[in-house]
């Protein structure tokens, strides 16, 4: 008989990430504690404190704070000079040859060519909650952590790819297969889209969000599948921030799986730019929303559940009263 073990998936989406926070609240009630989780972009960032907390509960407390924290900080801070040398890099790789002045080839010399990985934003506030809520040697002893990534090909390039216009295979990554220093570097990789924020360096590659290969695999925003392939979780509980799915569950690699989809509530996002509204107002609705979203859809999918067991469990009580009877030669039919 197959062990049972259950594993959770954290979507990417920016600072939408707060309806994960509300999600993790309803889990905390239904004494929902994973044996494994996967996460990717902003899924990565709450995943890693949950891997390193260990605890359902205990996260999804400390993960109130923390985003409460960040909708009243200026997390997205704008790194000046970095930021007029990526504009220019990316106007300058979109610009028709035949439109380019001779102040913009000298503005381009200045830059880093269409290769440039270098974002406009600094990653040091997002850094700074990691380091102190999700240690290096607590996440190495915490939940097993799979991330998903993309190997960043420069900004321009990578931007085509995040708006559909090219594909990279997603790259999976086991936070505890990975030496201490690099721990952090791959976990904000898997968060940094391009132009926002840098692509770093993991294992001597470097890597971009995880979510710029959702578009050609469907894998990449919502790693279930080392999930499946790594952890062998038999039962997955997947928070997707939109209204569709990033994988296809009817896939063979599921055939025998689990799978319970917690959906965000048509409406609650309604705006290109909510992956970038850290704002109190918007981050209290979406961890409110994520929490009335999850206990409706767990309860109700724990109430089908339950139904089922029961099922089973009577089938194999008749069973086993035939085989009784049978053993007692007596006749039925």
């Amino acid at each position: 008989m197959t062990k049972t073990k259950l594993g959770v998936v954290l979507s990417g989406g920016g600072a939408k990430g707060a309806y994960e926070v509300g999600f993790l609240k309803a889990l905390a009630e239904f004494d929902i504690q994973p044996e494994a989780i996967s996460g990717t972009s902003i899924g990565a960032l709450n995943g890693a404190i949950y891997s390193a907390q260990k605890d359902t509960k205990i996260s999804a407390k400390l993960l109130v704070e923390l985003w409460n924290d960040l909708a009243n900080s200026d997390v997205l801070e704008v790194d000046k000079e970095k930021a007029v040398k990526t504009i220019i890099d990316v106007l300058m790789h979109f610009a028709p040859v035949g439109n380019v002045t001779k102040l913009g080839k000298l503005l381009m010399i200045g830059a880093k060519g269409a290769k440039s990985q270098e974002g406009i934003l600094t990653q040091a506030p997002l850094i700074n909650r990691l380091e102190q809520h999700a240690p290096s040697q607590a996440l190495k002893k915490g939940l097993p952590f799979h991330i998903g990534l993309t190997k960043a090909k420069g900004h321009a390039i990578d931007l085509k790819n995040f708006l559909g216009f090219g594909n990279e295979e997603t790259v999976y990554k086991k936070i505890q297969d990975l030496n201490e220093n690099e721990m952090h570097k791959a976990i904000m990789a898997s968060a940094s889209l391009p132009i926002l924020f840098d692509s770093l360096e993991v294992q001597g590659e470097k890597y971009s969000d995880g979510c710029l290969s959702s578009t050609d695999n469907e894998w990449g925003n919502t790693p279930v599948k080392p999930l499946v392939e790594k952890e062998g979780c038999t039962h997955i509980i997947v928070c997707h921030l939109n209204e569709g799915s990033f994988f296809d569950r009817h896939d063979e690699l599921f055939k025998d799986i689990s799978i319970i989809e917690v959906r965000p509530k048509a409406g609650t996002f309604n705006s290109a730019l909510d992956p970038l509204q850290f704002k109190i107002e918007k981050i209290g609705i979406w961890m409110d929303q994520g929490y009335k979203d999850s206990k409706r859809i767990l309860g109700d999918a724990f109430k089908a559940l339950e139904v089922v067991e029961n099922r089973k469990v009577a089938e194999r009580s008749s069973d086993n009263t035939v085989d009784r009877l049978k053993n007692r030669n007596f006749k039925l039919g």
